[in-house]
């Protein structure tokens, strides 16, 4: 059996053990409010007996206390989240582009516009009314035109956007490749410590970076993590143990000189699976163009058709009616930039459809008036009906985001409820704990003194 220095050395270790079991307790009840952190949970083991008598407690490890599925799921949500979030915020500024701030947008503009017509067909004669058609006509020419310009906007903003998105995703995956470095130098001492502080930097790391790029993770011995990123084949590192590989953007001549993603030689713009780049650069490759050349094949119809018909008229000087809009080379292309009134002077409309009919013919302007309600062939419905339905493809898909984005925060709000019921911090539970190794911390602290006071009496016996 142990003899009295035993004794004294069971205390003393006992008292270290205790001590650091304090220590952790402390740490957890610091850390909280602290994102991220997960509860750290001491494990005694006894320390190997002497001919068959127990020799003391050792502290075996300090784990954190983290389920690695769940944490895995939190991480790869964040994709999804980053990418309806900003699907959401883009989609309803788009649709504050197409609607107006006040019910003002091209829509209203067109209703206007054919309402100044219809007003010049009741009264063709009049300078008033053919004044203010020529303003109309302007106003929808603006209208139209600040809402391509806005258009563009948007996407040279995703474009930019991009490009920071690219920097911070190279940035992160150096921080995760420095922490893979630090973790595997502490882990590979052989003294079975875990860097579970820099393990949870890391973890908080792959969700900053998830939330940009959708990510693949894979851990290695020695507490090196592999991160990878693509799919359909091309799937490239990020980062590999201490290494990092930055994605490099560069001038796609292919996709109007927007940047592309490349990984080395590899092109990953469109491997790119999920998270904030894959919102941005679906927007940016086919949903902003998409809507911009909507934009331009109405007005390039609205000018089209409205010429056509006014040139079959006759002005107030009985000269046969030229082009009201500004003629475009090319209807389609660009026409939402370039529509303008090329008419100046008000007399210049050919409201009448013969020269016969002046100063009062309206025959011309009643089927100005009409095109208001005419299917057009190439837009196979009105001109308004023609906005109002890919103003509504815009408006249904704003609102499927909406339902994505409110999906993904009750998922990811239920995960991180339940990561803080395994991996957070109860400070009911702490003060419980640390309660209990003060107590042991005392007990053993007793035990010192009691093996003192007898190793005492021993050398008194002996003298």
């Amino acid at each position: 059996m142990p003899d009295v220095a035993g004794i004294m050395h069971i205390g003393r270790q006992a008292l270290s053990a205790h001590q650091q079991a304090i220590a952790v307790t402390s740490g957890n009840i610091a850390n909280v409010s602290t994102a991220g952190y997960s509860r750290k949970q001491v494990v005694y083991e006894a320390t190997s007996p002497t001919v068959g008598f127990g020799a003391g407690v050792q502290i075996a490890q300090v784990r954190s206390v983290v389920d690695l599925f769940l944490q895995r799921q939190i991480i790869s949500e964040q994709s999804s989240l980053g990418r309806f979030t900003l699907e959401k915020g883009a989609l309803d500024r788009i649709e504050l582009i197409f609607h107006g701030a006040s019910g003002d947008g091209v829509s209203k503009a067109i209703g206007d516009f054919f309402s100044a017509v219809n007003d010049l067909s009741n009264n063709p004669a009049g300078i008033a009314e053919r004044n203010v058609l020529l303003e109309r006509g302007s106003s929808l020419s603006q209208t139209i035109h600040v809402a391509y310009t806005q258009l563009q906007t948007v996407l040279q903003d995703m474009n930019s956007e991009i490009t920071a998105r690219v920097d911070e995703i190279n940035a992160i995956a150096g921080k995760i490749a420095d922490l893979n470095k630090q973790i595997r130098s502490i882990e590979n001492l052989g003294t079975g410590m875990v860097a579970n502080d820099l393990r949870d930097d890391r973890v908080r790391l792959l969700g900053e970076l998830s939330e940009k790029i959708e990510i693949h993770l894979l851990e290695e011995k020695g507490g090196d993590l592999t991160v990878t990123v693509g799919s359909g084949g091309r799937i490239v590192p990020l980062v590999s143990g201490e290494h990092a590989y930055a994605l490099s953007m560069v001038a796609d001549p292919n996709n109007s000189g927007f940047s592309k993603i490349l990984s080395g030689d590899t092109d990953m713009t469109h491997a790119i699976a999920n998270g904030r780049l894959r919102g941005l650069m679906e927007l940016r490759d086919n949903l902003l163009p998409a809507y911009i050349d909507q934009l331009n094949k109405l007005a390039g119809s609205i000018v089209s058709e409205f010429n056509t018909q006014h040139q079959q008229g006759f002005d107030l000087s009985g000269e046969a009616g030229g082009d009201f809009f500004s003629p475009l080379g090319e209807p389609d292309q660009d026409a939402a930039n370039l529509m303008a009134v090329s008419i100046s002077d008000p007399k210049k409309i050919a409201a009448a459809s013969s020269a016969d009919e002046l100063p009062g013919g309206n025959g011309n302007a009643i089927l100005l008036a009409k095109l208001q309600d005419k299917q057009v062939s190439s837009l196979n419905a009105t001109f308004q009906g023609f906005y109002a339905n890919f103003t509504g493809e815009v408006g249904a898909r704003a609102a499927l985001s909406q339902r994505n984005l409110s999906v993904e925060e009750v998922v990811s709000q239920q995960l991180d409820t339940m990561r803080e019921g395994i991996s957070g911090v109860s400070l009911d539970e702490e003060m419980t704990n640390l309660i209990s190794f003060q107590r042991a911390y005392q007990a053993s602290a007793k035990l010192v003194v009691t093996a003192d006071e007898l190793l005492q009496t021993v050398i008194g016996m002996k003298q």
